[in-house]
């Protein structure tokens, strides 16, 4: 009888040592652990209390109330290029009253740039003179070349 519990006791703690391993393996796969992206996204819209972002999917939307005539809010998101590789990115506008643009130089509104591996690059909004709606909306999408 104390050989058989003795066995039972061992196979127990065999399993309770092994199942959360081989759970872990495979919780790793299903969670992406190693999905590769061309860029990163990283919202910086907290520091500024007029802006608000919403992503679908690839298209990202900045909606934000204008104060004054032109308005520029610099570094809203930054993109991360997590690469081994230089990339080549590009923002385009779908829509909307602002300009969106690489960078922070309003004399410089980039909408394509390179970014060495494992760097990042500031965007950053611009609302002329000429949108004159107190509450305005930019849609945009940023892709990888």
């Amino acid at each position: 009888m104390k050989i058989v519990l003795n066995f039972l006791a061992i196979v127990l703690l065999v399993g309770l040592i092994a199942t959360p391993i081989y759970f872990a393996k495979n919780f790793a796969k299903v969670s992406g652990v190693k999905s590769q992206s061309s860029y990163l996204v990283v919202s910086q819209i907290d520091k500024f209390p007029n802006l608000s972002l919403t992503q679908e999917a690839e298209k990202y939307s900045i909606t934000y109330s204008k104060f004054g005539p032109s308005q520029a809010f610099l570094g809203v998101l930054i993109l991360n290029n997590p690469t081994k590789e230089t990339q080549t990115y590009g923002i385009e506008k779908l829509s909307g009253q602002g300009t969106i643009f690489f960078g922070q130089n309003l004399d410089d509104q980039k909408t394509q740039i390179y970014v060495p591996s494992l760097t990042s690059v500031p965007i950053s909004l611009y609302s002329g003179e000429e949108s004159t709606t107190s509450t305005q909306t930019v849609e945009f999408t940023v892709n990888s070349e």
